[in-house]
């Protein structure tokens, strides 16, 4: 898997900032979880409780809520993470995510994995997810205070 991981963290920005040898301890460890989904099946339920959070490797999903599953609010692309602000306040799902397409694959990273990296990799990774969910809560604010 060395090689495909290599890939994978050379297109995320979660790792953009990681030094040569961060990247290195990255692709030697183990206990990551890729799921495949097939169309329609949830990768993340609204109101479940989580200590991880997704990037999507393969494929797309879209960002709905139970209230409009009607109403997609993102679509998620490869190299997007989702997920982060479960992982990083402890509180429920805000939205489901749900795969949009046959095949898609994500890369799940459970907090208990993250908590045992050297902390200058769990450091970037964690202040990366934070600026993430700042900009989400950003641009969520913009959309409910527009007339």
């Amino acid at each position: 898997m060395g090689y495909f991981l290599e890939e994978l963290f050379a297109s995320v920005s979660l790792f953009a900032n990681l030094s040569r040898a961060s990247k290195q301890y990255l692709y030697n460890l183990t206990g990551y979880d890729l799921p495949w989904f097939d169309q329609d099946e949830l990768i993340i339920e609204q109101g479940s409780a989580s200590t991880s959070f997704f990037i999507l490797v393969k494929g797309t999903a879209k960002v709905v809520r139970k209230e409009a599953p009607d109403q997609t609010i993102a679509i998620l692309q490869p190299g997007d993470i989702f997920g982060e602000m479960s992982y990083l306040t402890g509180k429920k799902r805000s939205a489901n995510v749900v795969a949009s397409e046959p095949q898609v694959l994500a890369m799940r990273l459970r907090k208990k994995l993250i908590q045992e990296m050297p902390p200058e990799i769990r450091d970037i990774i964690n202040n990366k997810l934070i600026e993430l969910m700042v900009q989400r809560l950003n641009s969520a604010d913009n959309e409910t205070t527009r007339p």
